[in-house]
């Protein structure tokens, strides 16, 4: 599915908005409970000129689709959605335990996508194990304070050595 985009549409009333351009190719990871379906984290990494959303909306949404796709059985066992495709746009869904991480990218390469992705999953999922297995809605400080790591952290230079530019 893709659409254009119409800056005067009024789109912000749907808990969208429009930003800044940039190169980056991450633009914004979600870390959520998958049993519960609660936002754990997010962070933003670009200011592009497409749809910022709003992070209140889009943990529910996103762990909301992952549920639906698991009842949509074909054979004996549930699917998980993978990835969805917009045009220039992906987003990509990995899953460890209890924890569901959300990866919206621009179109570059897949492999290279995944392989980040799965480093910083990896690396949160050890770092907060039994946080996020013990999750009962309340989240801890710890946790929010691996925000700082994610800003601190230049994904776009960890996908240019994974992709040898």
């Amino acid at each position: 599915m893709s659409f254009d985009f119409n800056p005067k549409s009024g789109i912000n009333r749907y808990g969208f908005k429009v930003r800044n351009r940039d190169n980056g190719i991450f633009h914004a990871i979600y870390f959520l409970d998958k049993l519960t379906g609660s936002l754990l984290l997010s962070k933003e990494y670009s200011n592009v000129n497409d749809f910022s959303l709003d992070v209140d909306l889009i943990g529910g949404f996103l762990s909301a689709l992952d549920l639906f796709i698991k009842e949509v059985k074909i054979g004996r066992n549930p699917d998980e959605i993978q990835e969805i495709n917009f045009r220039e746009t992906r987003i990509l869904y990995e899953r460890i335990g209890r924890l569901l991480v959300v990866a919206i990218t621009k179109k570059v390469d897949l492999p290279v996508e995944r392989k980040v992705l799965h480093k910083i999953v990896i690396d949160f999922y050890n770092r907060f194990e039994v946080s996020i297995n013990k999750f009962n809605g309340h989240i801890e400080p710890s946790i929010l304070k691996y925000k700082k790591r994610l800003e601190n952290t230049n994904i776009n230079n960890l996908f240019s050595q994974l992709y040898r530019f």
